[in-house]
């Protein structure tokens, strides 16, 4: 931080400084594809893809501003740190960035490095046949894996240092990335036409995209960014672990509306803080129908009709069609105080967790209406 210290002559304090680190590369990107189409006829086709990419000297930024190593740990939380003294610490646990800082004559400096990596990789099926004349069906599943240790593509610096961490923003951490999912399904298709109409339909299916247990209400670590440390889960069958957060685990794990995934996820979390990203949303799809009527006109003009459902099943049913997805983050504990004597955190469970939301888009109806010539 010496660099840092030195203050432009004529200034008390300069609050931000953007740097770029002196080995700051241009990010690499190596990708792989090996593709297998098989043709049965003139009517069939069937194909497997397998694909893989591997993405190093990635951009991301890093606070450069903050104390080397943590004034204490946490023996309580797998011994993680904090990177302000225990005394600045509130009583109803809030802490004071200011005091995380190596220099005091800066606020936060963002450095811009290239140690962030990501890899992907996935295989797809897919087939499509014709039917009759210009109809057309199409299918294809998609299994993908995505992995970071950091999803930072955008857009001011800052936004890079709310990464999940256990503790220290600088020590990035592997896991499933924030862009993943699991399965894709997309069925595809059309009728035939038939006096001028024309059908059509397709379900598009994803699911396995992931979320973070997190900590809220302030900066646990004690650096600038508030809310970005995930979650220690206590084992509830540690005599040690409070009554009312074991409790709290309870009552999550025997909600009935408590998603699978989220009870797995705090089960496997157990005496640990919580995986990056380690939970795993639900799958869902929606179902897209279209009418098209052709009326022809002079000689190859024509008008065209249409009709447009989408998310027909929530036209159904309003439970159908519906997204169910947790988001990226799930608070599970809030911080309610601090105790000096212990150096020890004391949380809210939060409830509701694991609830599976409604999002999604409600069901559409479009008309349409075209002259071709």
């Amino acid at each position: 931080m010496g660099a840092c210290a030195r203050v432009p002559e004529g200034a008390d304090f300069i609050s931000t400084i953007n740097a770029i680190s002196e080995d700051f590369r241009v990010p690499n990107t190596v990708k792989a594809n090996v593709n297998y189409n098989k043709f049965i006829g003139d009517r069939f086709r069937v194909g497997a893809n397998a694909l893989f990419s591997y993405t190093y000297n990635n951009y991301v930024y890093l606070e450069r501003n903050l104390v080397d190593e943590p004034f204490f740990r946490l023996e309580n939380e797998g011994n993680r740190g904090v990177f302000v003294p225990a005394g600045t610490i509130s009583d109803r646990g809030q802490t004071n960035w200011l005091f995380s800082r190596a220099s005091e004559n800066v606020g936060r400096v963002l450095e811009l490095n290239s140690v962030a990596s990501a890899y992907q990789y996935a295989f797809i099926l897919d087939g499509s046949v014709r039917i009759g004349k210009d109809g057309y069906f199409t299918a294809s599943y998609t299994f993908n894996q995505a992995f970071d240790n950091s999803s930072y593509n955008c857009c001011v610096a800052n936004t890079s240092t709310f990464l999940p961490v256990v503790d220290d923003s600088r020590a990035l951490n592997w896991g499933y990335s924030d862009n993943q999912f699991r399965d894709k399904v997309v069925l595809n298709g059309a009728s035939p036409t038939w006096k001028g109409f024309v059908f059509g339909a397709s379900l598009i299916g994803i699911g396995g995209s992931r979320y973070s247990f997190m900590t809220s209400n302030g900066s646990l670590q004690g650096d600038f960014p508030l809310n970005n440390a995930l979650a220690f889960v206590f084992d509830p069958n540690d005599p040690a672990t409070p009554d009312a957060i074991r409790a709290g685990y309870e009552a999550i794990l025997n909600d009935p509306n408590t998603a699978e995934s989220a009870k797995r996820y705090l089960r496997e979390s157990f005496g640990s803080v919580a995986r990056r990203n380690g939970g795993e949303n639900p799958f869902f799809f929606t179902v897209d129908l279209r009418l098209l009527k052709t009326i022809k006109t002079f000689g190859k003009q024509r008008f065209e009709v249409s009709a447009d459902v989408f998310n027909f099943m929530n036209l159904l049913n309003k439970d159908w069609g519906v997204n169910n997805d947790l988001g990226r983050t799930r608070n599970l504990q809030s911080i309610r105080g601090f105790d000096q004597a212990t150096r020890t955190y004391q949380y809210n469970v939060e409830s509701g967790v694991g609830v599976l939301p409604i999002n999604g888009t409600p069901w559409r109806m479009q008309l349409g209406l075209r002259y071709a010539f």
